[in-house]
């Protein structure tokens, strides 16, 4: 097995275990979509709260604020973007974001877990902004995951009489 191999079955499993069925749960309204969608816009806000946290101890320079203004702006577009491809993903029908950014899940999950494992050595004034920047890390990536569901078709229940004797009609 390769490590390509090893990655897209992590991806599947994750995927399938346990967002999906998350995902099947929710119903119709949210659907899977709108919580990943709201998710990326969770994402955004504790990335500016990390800035803040940076801001008030006075450690954050003009080159980490441009970079995390671009990284905000990039999460903004990144969410236009999403809000035209939604009518890619069709009730009943494989959902096309699935394999197109399984790639970029993988990255920002690893992503993820590095910033995660940051706030163990950083600095203890650090730490809150570190908190901030993981929170928005795994945000991401949970949006990432729930737009990647499928949208399955709800359970039809079959309809039952109210009793055997209107069941049938005789007229």
């Amino acid at each position: 097995m390769t490590i390509a191999d090893f990655l897209t079955r992590a991806d599947d499993m994750l995927l399938d275990r346990v967002f999906q069925p998350v995902a099947d749960r929710l119903g119709d309204r949210p659907d899977a979509f709108d919580v990943g969608m709201s998710l990326q816009i969770g994402a955004i806000v504790f990335l500016l709260a990390a800035d803040g946290a940076l801001l008030a101890v006075h450690r954050l320079g003009w080159a980490g604020a441009a970079w995390d203004g671009l990284s905000a702006a990039a999460g903004v577009w990144f969410y236009r973007v999403m809000l035209v491809w939604r009518g890619m993903v069709r009730e009943g029908h494989a959902n096309p974001l699935r394999p197109v950014y399984r790639p970029l899940r993988l990255f920002a999950l690893v992503y993820a877990l590095f910033s995660v494992w940051q706030i163990a050595t950083a600095l203890p004034s650090d730490r809150l902004a570190m908190v901030f920047d993981a929170a928005s890390n795994l945000t991401f990536v949970a949006g990432m995951y729930f737009i990647a569901c499928e949208r399955r078709p709800p359970v039809r229940k079959a309809a039952v009489p109210a009793s055997p004797w209107k069941a049938t009609s005789y007229s």
